[in-house]
């Protein structure tokens, strides 16, 4: 099998780590996999990838600043990177395995264009709600999809694809349809079952299944090698610490000035600068990622926009409890593990303040929560089960030939 992935980033973020992990799978497994990323950070391509010659950057700044332009003004991508390139990779593959989409580096038109020109299947992991909505990746607490988009209002400046013009209904409508033209040959692997319901909605059951995310197997390695450790602090992690989406602030400032020597973040863009050795940067290394989840008495989650994060199952795999605030995703990866997620934020602070952490999993130890998530997200599963879609889609397209 030739597998072709598609994704913004080629290892930063849980995408892009999945991503990267599912490219090494599958080539362990004696498959030809390749990838191409829209662009690393800087708009430059990604050091961590530079010695595999499988991993290629797609687009360019040129491209993706005229995309952020044309963004910011019609909520649209309107340029690819390399076209030849993109061609070349499609006329190549088996399959495409498409990750994210969105964020400048690939028009989606182009993109929809050259599959439909080769008549090659595609499985769309949906790491976000984007194939489902006129602009956004992430949705919060709107369900303006559920009747079309078309009332972004205010939220089409303050979101993670901001656009002056509201043209989400009808970019909705084009990429429905876009999807829908390809039939049997498009297919969504939504790694949580809530997110999975929501899709359904939109799709039917026929072009959704659920394949859960796992542990990614360089972190996978590094934990299981790695000899307990003391626990000292409270972990905060995300990509990007500043987005209120993922690190909310009305909960971390009012805890900071007394469990400061408690507090870590680990991530770029740290915005409590009055606290400043609570900051451990941003860790590109899986090795010493590990070595953080081992140090911490505690991973807390604040984000209620992600899907299926990946932290959540690092911190577990680690036997590190996770002190979550209330969300679908959140509660279940926690329930996977006979956990849940705190009430509220009142609870949440209050378990922090007394470092009672266990309380959230029936009194387990550690030592129980580990075993449990090391059976459950284990990275080894990831690559054979998006193997079966693969064949599966194959297959179809071979009989319809």
């Amino acid at each position: 099998m030739r597998v072709l992935h598609i994704n913004i980033r080629a290892a930063q973020g849980g995408a892009g780590r999945m991503c990267l992990d599912l490219h090494h799978g599958l080539r362990e497994l004696g498959h030809e996999s390749r990838v191409l990323y829209g662009y690393g950070s800087g708009i430059t391509e990604d050091p961590v990838v530079a010695d595999q010659p499988d991993v290629q950057m797609l687009s360019s700044r040129p491209v993706v600043l005229a995309n952020y332009t044309a963004h910011r003004l019609i909520g649209q991508d309107l340029f690819t990177g390399s076209r030849k390139r993109l061609r070349k990779g499609i006329a190549w593959a088996d399959v495409i395995q498409l990750h994210a989409p969105h964020h400048y580096f690939m028009s989606w038109k182009t993109f929809m264009t050259e599959v439909a020109r080769a008549n090659k299947p595609v499985l769309a992991t949906a790491h976000d709600w984007w194939f489902i909505t006129g602009r956004c990746g992430f949705v919060e607490d709107c369900k303006g999809w559920q009747s079309g988009c078309g009332s972004c209002g205010e939220r089409r400046l303050s979101k993670d694809l901001p656009s002056l013009l509201d043209r989400s209904a009808s970019l909705r409508r084009a990429r429905i349809a876009s999807i829908n033209a390809r039939g049997n040959r498009f297919r969504f692997a939504c790694p949580s079952q809530h997110l999975a319901h929501d899709y359904i909605q939109v799709y039917g059951d026929d072009m959704v299944v659920h394949i859960p995310n796992a542990v990614d197997r360089e972190m996978e390695t590094a934990l299981l090698a790695q000899a307990p450790l003391e626990r000292e602090f409270y972990l905060f992690s995300a990509s990007d610490l500043s987005s209120t989406g993922k690190i909310d602030p009305a909960f971390v400032e009012p805890l900071l000035p007394d469990l400061r020597d408690r507090m870590r973040f680990v991530g770029r863009n740290y915005p409590f600068e009055d606290f400043p050795n609570c900051y451990m940067g941003e860790i590109r290394s899986r090795a010493e990622m590990g070595e953080i989840l081992n140090r911490s008495k505690a991973l807390v989650f604040t984000s209620r926009m992600d899907n299926a994060p990946l932290t959540i199952l690092e911190a577990l795999f680690a036997g590190t409890p996770v002190v979550a605030l209330p969300s679908p995703a959140a509660q279940e990866m926690l329930s996977r593990v006979g956990g849940r997620c705190a009430a509220d934020s009142s609870e949440a602070a209050a378990i922090l303040r007394s470092g009672d952490i266990l309380t959230l999993y029936g009194g387990q130890s550690a030592e129980d929560i580990a075993a449990t998530a090391r059976a459950e997200f284990a990275g080894s599963k990831l690559a054979a089960r998006y193997f079966a879609q693969y064949q599966a889609l194959v297959g179809q397209q071979e009989t319809a030939s």
